[in-house]
């Protein structure tokens, strides 16, 4: 991939049917995408930067039509917000890993598999696959990922304010246990 700016000052853009908009507007092309680790055992909730000049284009997710909102027969929605693109990543762990980026109003994101089946599968996908069934499949995916994140946010908050957050280290090592609820004991005279 070779980042393209349409004019001097304007944000980059990816240089292929799916004409993503990079976070990056200034005078230098970005060499990296931030991307989050996709696989159980790189995801603890990190990222890493993927280099842009490595990645081979292989399709683009892109909305379509308008379609029937479930408000009713004449609302419709376009989802032209969120647009996808689908890269072979050559550079990643496996030579067949695979970078979904997402573009939205919120800027771009990435998302790296990086496994031996991800890029079989996702060439086939990007093969059969119309544009519209590959942006239901990343939307999905996205959705998906940020839902747990948020899940885990959550939690991790709300056992800090009860307190269940704890500092743990052994070995000159920290890090940070959040400790089981403790079930309230019932007391039978109120239940009654």
């Amino acid at each position: 991939m070779n980042p393209t700016q349409p004019h001097p000052g304007h944000y980059w853009h990816t240089d292929d049917p799916a004409d993503l908009a990079f976070n990056e507007s200034g005078p230098d092309q970005p060499m990296t995408v931030r991307c989050y680790n996709m696989q159980d055992h790189l995801n603890k909730g990190e990222f890493r930067y993927v280099p842009v000049t490595t990645l081979e284009y292989l399709a683009a997710g892109i909305f379509g039509e308008a379609r029937p909102s479930g408000l009713g027969v004449s609302t419709r929605w376009t989802g032209s917000s969120h647009r996808y693109g689908i890269y072979r990543n050559p550079a990643g762990l496996y030579r067949s890993g695979i970078v979904i980026l997402e573009c939205h109003g919120g800027g771009m994101r990435g998302y790296a598999f990086d496994n031996l089946v991800a890029g079989e599968t996702w060439g086939y996908i990007a093969a059969q696959f119309k544009p519209e069934m590959i942006w239901n499949l990343c939307n999905q995916i996205a959705h998906a990922y940020n839902t747990a994140r948020d899940a885990e946010r959550h939690e991790i908050c709300t056992a800090f304010l009860e307190g269940r957050l704890k500092s743990r280290r052994k070995g000159g090592r920290r890090w940070a246990q959040v400790l089981p609820r403790i079930p309230q004991a019932m007391d039978t005279e109120s239940a009654l």
